[in-house]
């Protein structure tokens, strides 16, 4: 790959920026990447060529949308790849805008929106008959219509967001009456989802389709360790053969017409041991490491499709074991003796050919020690503390 065609990854401060920077890096692209403040995994890392200093997409849009356009003046980019859900969105919603000045990585926002609206990928799997959580629009019916469909327990989930925010756990309908109106006003329009046990295991599945709707690569992940312990973000995992899951996120691609990367999380229902369709993250993950050590590069897929080039087809080879140091050090001193010494896999093998880690790597690991600030920073943070536990502290 020729060294001029520059890259530029957006959302430094997420932690997928690494695996990518590293990947396009070994293969001489020039990469640069966008970071919030120097307290970052992308300031950290010692692969991008460049970083630069912006605006927060999410706390300053516009002021973002404006200090991006004058960078991509005064500076030729091939590529550029929004990273996290904001700019997914809004990079998605401007990519005309843009079009002038380079290839924007991420499907029109007429097709976006499939994707990253909630109550419209439910949809989506109702009509193909994917199993999914009982879901009802609490735009277009009444909360007891609601209540009556889903049962309780049952999730209130905004139809657009990023992570937990919003999603708040009820247990009767006087309790969805008394905070519904709340969170519409906070997040916006949102949905009644049935509970799903977190007893069964939770799974993510990475796909990349082309052009012409083939299938150039997939992965599938299964989640053993959170945190929070009862749901929280994933701190272990593991690339598995699961077909059942690529097949569903092949389907609902195929439906909403999807070209490139999409991300989709399933859970297991212990009650009749289904894999049920949750939702769709049309970006990179956090844990997309895995994918690229056991043999999947879409950061060069990402980029090829966006040049217009062949896509380069993948498989990656199941057994490979991903751990979040931080995640796994919080997981540690909050889970009970008998949780530490019989999780599976063992929380005390650090080190093996089949693990690797989310936050860093033996040739890059300052990001593991910004990953541990960054992490004390947000737990920290009474609002972020909320979002992530809001849902969870009744299961």
């Amino acid at each position: 790959m020729n060294q001029k065609i520059k890259v530029l990854l957006l959302d430094g401060h997420t932690v997928q920026v690494l695996p990518l920077a590293k990947a396009l890096r070994k293969k001489n692209y020039h990469v640069t990447v966008f970071c919030e403040q120097k307290l970052s995994f992308g300031w950290a890392s010692r692969f991008p060529n460049e970083k630069v200093l912006c605006p927060s997409a999410i706390n300053e849009a516009d002021a973002y949308l404006n200090f991006l356009e004058n960078f991509l003046k005064k500076n030729k980019f091939h590529v550029v790849i929004p990273l996290f859900d904001d700019t997914a969105e809004i990079m998605s919603e401007n990519k005309e805008r843009f079009s002038s000045y380079t290839k924007v990585a991420i499907p029109s926002y007429d097709i976006l929106i499939h994707a990253d609206d909630k109550n419209l990928t439910m949809n989506v799997a109702r009509k193909l008959n994917i199993p999914h959580p009982r879901t009802m629009d609490l735009e277009k019916n009444t909360l007891e219509d609601a209540a009556e469909y889903c049962g309780f327990p049952s999730l209130i989930k905004p139809n657009i967001g990023a992570g937990a925010r919003g999603i708040t756990r009820v247990d009767t309908l006087d309790e969805l009456k008394s905070i519904y109106q709340s969170i519409r006003t906070e997040f916006g329009p949102s949905t009644l989802q049935e509970f799903i046990p977190q007893t069964g295991f939770q799974f993510k599945c990475q796909i990349f389709r082309d052009d012409d709707g083939t299938i150039k690569a997939s992965t599938v992940q299964k989640k053993y360790r959170f945190f929070p312990i009862t749901g929280g973000s994933t701190s272990c995992s593991e690339i598995v053969d699961v077909a059942e899951i690529v097949d569903y996120s092949r389907q609902i691609l195929d439906s909403i017409m999807w070209m490139g990367f999409a991300d989709f999380d399933y859970i297991q229902d212990p009650r009749d041991n289904k894999y049920k369709f949750m939702e769709i993250n049309p970006r990179v993950p956090a844990s997309v490491r895995s994918c690229f050590e056991s043999g999947t590069d879409f950061a060069e897929m990402i980029v090829q499709q966006a040049l217009g080039e062949n896509v380069t087809s993948y498989k990656s080879t199941p057994g490979m074991i991903l751990r979040y140091v931080s995640l796994e050090v919080l997981w540690f001193l909050f889970s009970s003796n008998k949780e530490r010494f019989s999780s599976k896999p063992s929380w005390f093998q650090f080190f093996g050919k089949n693990i690797c880690y989310t936050d860093g790597t033996w040739d890059d690991p300052l990001p593991m020690f910004a990953g541990f600030a960054l992490g004390i920073k947000k737990y920290l943070n009474p609002k972020f503390r909320k979002s992530k536990l809001s849902f969870k502290s009744k299961s």
